[in-house]
C-alpha cells in the first residue's frame, strides 16, 4: 500500500481495496480515453481493458498528453499500454485493437465491473450503453464539444441511461470534426474518474454534470428515467441488433486502394473518402469528413 499512501489519507482503506479489485473497460484511447486510463492506473485498479482501432496522428499530440512524436502511426492502444505500464506495472493492461460495435460490445462488457465511455461517436456510444444496461454494468459517460462537456454515471436499474436523452445520428453533420483544447478532455476525464470513486462510496444520484470551461462553471442537472426508453425501461436493446454508422471507423473486410504507409505491422491504404487502417489482421475504414 506504500504506492497509495497519500491516496489512502483521502479515500480510506475500504475504497482503496474496492479500487484494487475492480476490472475496468475503457472504450476509446484518444484524448479522453487515454486520460481516463492514466488516472485509473494511478488509482490502482486491478485490470484495465482498452479498446481502440485508430493510430496516433500528429493532430492527436496537442490534446493527448501520453502520446509523443515517437508514437506517430502506432496503434493507440499499444502506445497507451507502453505508457501506462511505466506508471504501475502491477495493473493488468489488455490492449484491444478494435472498434466497439454490435458484434462485440456484449463480450467486451460482460466480464468487467465498470465501463468508461471515451468515445467520440454517438452511434457507437448507444451500442455501448445498450450492452451496459443489458448486463447491468455501471457506465461512466462524457461528451465534449469545444470548451464544453458533460458527464454522467449510469447505474442500470437505478438511474436513467444514455438512450433516455441521446438519439442516434444519421446526418453527415455527425462526421464534422469538433475542436477542443488540451484542457477539456483532461478535465472531463477527471470528472468521470471522480464519479467512479463516488460510485464506490455508494453515490447513485441521477444527474448530468455540465462543464463550461470557458466561463469556469460547473453545474448539475437532475435527470430521470424515460419510461419509453428502449434500453433501461423497455429492455429492447435495439442497437445491439443493428446500428447505422455513417462516419468514423467501420469494419473493412480487406485492404483496398493505394498503400501509403507500412511500419511495425501497421499499414495504411488511401481510398476515396478516407483511408483504411490495418493491423494484426484487422482492417478498418476511417472516413474523413
Amino acid at each position: 500500500m506504500d504506492r497509495f499512501s497519500r491516496q489512502l489519507l483521502t479515500l480510506g482503506i475500504d475504497v482503496q481495496e474496492k479500487i484494487m479489485c475492480t476490472k475496468v473497460l475503457v472504450a476509446g484511447c484518444g484524448a479522453l480515453g487515454s486520460s481516463i486510463a492514466e488516472l485509473l492506473v494511478r488509482l490502482g485498479v486491478k485490470e484495465l481493458k482498452i479498446v481502440d482501432a485508430d493510430v496516433v496522428e500528429l493532430s492527436n499530440l496537442h490534446r493527448t498528453h501520453i502520446f509523443t512524436e515517437k508514437d506517430l502511426m502506432k496503434p493507440k492502444v499499444l502506445a497507451c499500454k507502453e505508457f501506462l505500464e511505466k506508471i504501475n506495472s502491477e495493473v493488468k493492461i489488455e490492449p484491444i485493437f478494435d472498434i466497439i460495435d454490435e458484434t462485440n460490445a456484449e463480450d467486451l462488457v460482460k466480464d468487467v465491473d465498470v465501463v468508461f465511455d471515451g468515445l467520440d461517436n454517438i452511434n457507437y456510444r448507444l451500442i455501448l450503453n445498450d450492452a451496459c444496461v443489458k448486463y447491468e454494468k455501471p457506465l461512466i459517460y462524457a461528451g465534449i464539444s469545444g470548451e464544453y462537456g458533460n458527464a454522467k454515471l449510469v447505474i442500470p436499474g437505478k438511474t436513467s441511461c444514455l438512450a433516455c436523452f441521446l438519439q442516434p445520428s444519421d446526418s453527415r453533420n455527425a462526421c464534422d470534426i469538433i475542436g477542443t483544447t488540451t484542457v477539456v478532455p483532461n478535465f472531463l476525464a477527471s470528472i468521470q474518474v471522480q464519479l467512479f470513486i463516488n460510485y464506490l462510496r455508494g453515490y447513485s444520484e441521477d444527474e448530468l454534470v455540465i462543464a463550461d470551461l470557458k466561463d469556469l462553471r460547473l453545474d448539475k442537472i437532475k435527470m430521470k428515467k424515460n419510461p419509453q426508453c428502449e434500453a433501461c425501461s423497455l429492455h429492447e436493446y435495439k442497437y445491439l441488433r443493428h446500428m447505422d454508422i455513417n462516419c468514423g471507423l467501420t469494419r473493412a473486410e480487406k485492404a483496398e486502394g493505394d498503400r501509403i504507409f507500412s511500419s511495425n505491422g501497421v499499414e495504411l491504404y488511401k481510398y476515396n473518402g478516407g483511408y483504411i487502417i490495418c493491423y494484426n489482421q484487422k482492417c478498418f475504414k476511417k472516413r474523413i469528413a
